[in-house]
């Protein structure tokens, strides 16, 4: 079979710069077939979907348990009968390291060659890598400069490329209407309210966050929300766990909050402040210097997950306090997220100026450390290399 690339990404931001990246490659490449795993993203992008990765995105061993059937019997096989017929020129997996790094280990048993973009662990400032990648892979593009060290220590191939965010972001167009489409009065104090992506998020952080928000506006009667929601996450269960907040109205009879979907990025450009989940969103607010509270909340099972592994020993969950290595917006987590402790983190914020410029200040250092734009044609082009001097056809496995 002529040249072609396999792209398996899990979850919705690996199918985010997934879509980026074939799109790139087609540029580079026209015609090139580009096929795999991911979701809506890559498959407007032209790529081939062996299966829909939707709904895979799992947090911990508990909720894992719930779609590794799946993935076991299901989509690996189909995968690897794939991989043997058509015989990828390269193989890049993203992220989704339960999945992807044994299908990567797969792979290169069999002549395939792997890079991997945006390595799982790759956050991790120390301590050990929960992958062994070096073995997995012929080379690694990782989006924090700091794992390029950590990655060669354990004899993997890393370069550093810088953030797919930066891409993301820079390539949506902004909208300054955007008060006026949630019919909200311009110059608002506006609310961001991000409670996740996937269900399980959605089911525990909805109803903390819109509790905190009804106490907030008792304390700021001018605040509006904007729910912010990830293009094809279930709004059912958000509209309900939401409910006594959505249906708040003003005294002029107008809804004081509102839910949008695929807008997630006007939300946090136009925002005062958020309550954002724990999760790529938070990297995003970062970049775009919104002032938040990161909030986590799971199910009891979750929670004895987290106790019996120890996680509360991990100091920071937000990105942009990994990053920075301090405490630079205030973390709720678990039984701590409470709708009080949530209201008054944010309303202390609203009410500090000086506090919000020391973290807006300490976001943009943050996001110094992503590199600059261009991560997509940077990985476009050791891609172009991997496969060069198998030219357009594929050799032997």
């Amino acid at each position: 079979m002529g040249a072609n690339v396999a792209i398996l990404a899990g979850e919705a931001s690996g199918d985010a710069y997934g879509a980026l990246l074939a799109l790139e490659l087609q540029r580079r490449v026209p015609g090139l077939c580009i096929w795999g795993i991911g979701g809506a993203r890559m498959r407007a992008a032209g790529v081939e979907l062996l299966e829909s990765a939707e709904g895979w995105a799992a947090i911990g061993v508990v909720e894992s348990l719930r779609i590794v059937p799946r993935l076991r019997f299901r989509v690996l096989p189909k995968l690897q009968r794939s991989v043997l017929n058509r015989r990828p020129s390269l193989v890049i997996p993203i992220d989704f390291g339960a999945f992807n790094v044994p299908v990567c280990r797969w792979c290169k048993r069999r002549g395939r060659r792997v890079l991997y973009y945006l390595p799982p662990g790759s956050w991790r400032r120390d301590g050990r890598l929960p992958y062994a990648l070096a073995q997995a892979t012929d080379l690694i593009a990782t989006q924090f400069a700091w794992s390029v060290e950590r990655l060669r220590s354990v004899g993997a191939h890393a370069e550093f490329v810088g953030h797919p965010l930066l891409d993301l972001i820079s390539s949506e167009p902004a909208h300054p209407g955007f008060h006026a489409e949630l019919g909200f009065p311009e110059g608002c104090e506006l609310i961001a309210l991000l409670p996740g992506s996937r269900v399980g998020e959605l089911v525990h952080n909805s109803p903390a966050m819109s509790d905190a928000a009804l106490i907030a506006r008792e304390r700021r009667p001018q605040l509006r929300y904007v729910v912010a929601l990830a293009a094809g996450a279930p709004r059912r269960v958000v509209d309900r766990a939401m409910r006594g907040l959505l249906s708040q109205r003003d005294t002029d009879g107008r809804a004081v909050a509102c839910v949008v979907e695929g807008r997630t990025r006007d939300a946090l450009k136009h925002a005062a402040a958020g309550l954002v989940c724990s999760g790529t969103a938070t990297l995003e607010a970062a970049i775009l210097g919104m002032p938040m509270v990161i909030v986590y909340r799971g199910s009891r099972l979750m929670y004895l997950e987290y106790a019996l592994r120890r996680l509360s020993r991990i100091e920071h969950i937000g990105l942009p306090n990994i990053i920075a290595g301090r405490r630079i917006v205030p973390e709720f987590v678990a039984r701590e997220a409470t709708p009080q402790a949530l209201s008054g983190a944010l309303c202390g914020l609203l009410e500090d100026p000086a506090t919000v410029q020391a973290t807006q200040e300490a976001l943009a250092e943050v996001c110094a450390t992503l590199g600059e734009p261009g991560a997509t044609a940077r990985v476009a082009e050791l891609a172009m290399a991997m496969m060069g001097d198998r030219g357009r056809s594929d050799g032997e496995a």
